[in-house]
């Protein structure tokens, strides 16, 4: 287990590492961690609201109306999300024990007690479903055998790594004091998704250099690289049509990562498996001349011809939920 948690927090990229040993290591997250905590928080609020808006009412942090009688199925979300910069340090400890601060993310549902194991289940396989859609091996997770204690039934969502299986979310349902009424919680955090899901995408490919991040959570979903001789006019040129490029894109709201363009081509290509971006758009002499050029997608590593007049329109399209 150790040692695949040593090769995410080898990903410069991510991390700065301020310590590490046998017992935890102490970090901070870097700008790609950050937007991809991001990308999660947001992926689990759409989840919730695409299984939820047609069958229940779903509130912030409580059930406000206090004149009417409450729905007999609503739930409520509460994101008690914490606040990351490059300065401030967290930690993980391999004994398991959870630091004191963690960005958790709860769905409360109050359901009639006669339906509590309906919709339990049916949430198990909701949260099940969540995961295996942001993650590279859709198979990976699982859930955990029931158990029971006094009148509270509880199941854990589980990463099943092949170095041993990690809990990364747990699902309780109770009954209430009063009214028939159970409750039914649905609870992760941000911090375990992050290290999770890194975990899986550096340890489900044998390509030491290829990150393999879901489109819909990878921190930046294009890139750029350019295939041209060094020292050339034409290569000044390409660069300057990736910056607008660049900025087209971000203007529709598609996060991006423009290089520097300093490596040979082979390692632009590289810098963008390492960083997890979804697609790499490739530029070459072809662009200049007939505005034409190659979309890799990382997955397969497989390109599509695109026209620069389509390409922010395409990649709309692409990433569109």
């Amino acid at each position: 287990m150790k040692t695949n948690i040593y090769k995410v927090f080898n990903m410069e990229q991510f991390f700065r590492v301020m310590q590490i040993n046998e017992q935890g290591v102490r970090f901070t997250l870097k700008e790609p961690s950050q937007i991809l905590m991001k990308n999660i928080h947001e992926n689990w609020l759409q989840y919730i609201y695409a299984r939820t808006h047609k069958q229940m009412p779903i509130y912030v942090s409580k059930y406000m109306n206090t004149k009417e009688q409450p729905p007999s199925v609503f739930g409520t979300i509460k994101q008690d999300v914490q606040v990351y910069n490059a300065h401030r340090a967290l930690e993980l400890n391999f004994d398991g024990t959870a630091p004191a601060l963690r960005s958790e993310l709860k769905l409360d549902l109050m359901v009639p007690q006669q339906l509590a194991m309906q919709y339990f289940v049916q949430w198990q396989r909701y949260r099940k479903y969540w995961w295996s859609s942001i993650s590279m091996t859709p198979n990976l997770f699982t859930v955990s055998d029931y158990e029971f204690k006094d009148t509270t039934a509880n199941v854990e969502i589980v990463a099943q790594f092949l170095f041993g299986a990690q809990p990364v979310e747990s699902i309780t349902v109770q009954p209430e004091d009063n009214n028939n009424v159970s409750h039914l919680s649905c609870v992760m955090t941000l911090e375990d998704a992050l290290i999770i899901l890194l975990l899986d995408g550096v340890t489900s490919n044998t390509k030491e250099e290829y990150l393999r991040l879901h489109r819909k959570i990878a921190p930046f979903k294009i890139s750029f690289a350019l295939e041209i001789d060094d020292d050339t006019t034409e290569r000044i040129t390409l660069q300057k049509l990736a910056t607008l490029l660049n900025h087209k894109l971000r203007s529709k709201r598609i996060t991006t990562w423009l290089p520097t363009f300093t490596l040979p081509f082979d390692l632009q290509m590289k810098e963008n498996l390492h960083m997890g971006v979804a697609y790499t758009a490739v530029l070459t002499e072809t662009t200049l001349k007939h505005g034409l050029f190659r979309l890799v997608n990382s997955s397969t590593m497989l390109g599509e011809h695109v026209h620069l007049a389509d390409f922010h329109k395409y990649a709309s399209v692409i990433f569109e939920n």
